[in-house]
């Protein structure tokens, strides 16, 4: 009986994880833009090496937000538009997410703007390829959540 549980349980873990696996990599596959940083910050710390990322469309928002009456929003949307090399522009600042336009989600902790996809890893050593990072590859996901794809230089070539 316990042999038989154990079997079940492993083939749940499997059938959870494939799924998870399977929904990732269609959210892979879906149309990438660009949010163009602002200076990046490299840091090496107990995690590893990483980047945190700073875009210009949370220097807008956090410019937005300092001169509106909504100084201590907490989470938000912004409404943007892609431009011919698919870089997003700012347009304006909503309270819910906007179905059919392109609304990304945000929150605002103390002075950061996190679109969730504020910090980048990778292999200790490997930090000067990423200092001349200009633009993030994105994808925008359900609800306005958004997945980190790749770092690109200012030719949008992708940083490896």
């Amino acid at each position: 009986m316990k042999k038989i549980l154990v079997l079940t349980n492993f083939l749940l873990l499997l059938l959870f994880f494939g799924i998870s696996v399977f929904r990732e990599e269609s959210n892979l596959k879906k149309k990438s833009f660009y949010l163009k940083t602002s200076p990046v910050d490299p840091r090496s710390i107990i995690q590893g090496d990483y980047m945190l990322l700073n875009y210009e469309l949370g220097d807008e928002i956090r410019k937005k937000l300092e001169k509106s009456s909504e100084k201590n929003v907490v989470k938000g949307y912004v409404r943007v538009e892609l431009d011919e090399k698919k870089v997003a522009h700012f347009i304006g600042l909503e309270e819910k997410y906007r179905e059919g336009e392109m609304t990304l989600q945000f929150y605002k902790n103390g002075f950061m703007i996190d679109f969730g996809v504020n910090s980048y890893f990778f292999q200790e050593g490997e930090g000067i390829l990423y200092q001349d990072a200009q633009y993030a590859e994105v994808i925008s996901l359900d609800g306005g959540e958004l997945r980190l794809k790749s770092l690109r230089d200012k030719d949008f070539k992708r940083i490896k």
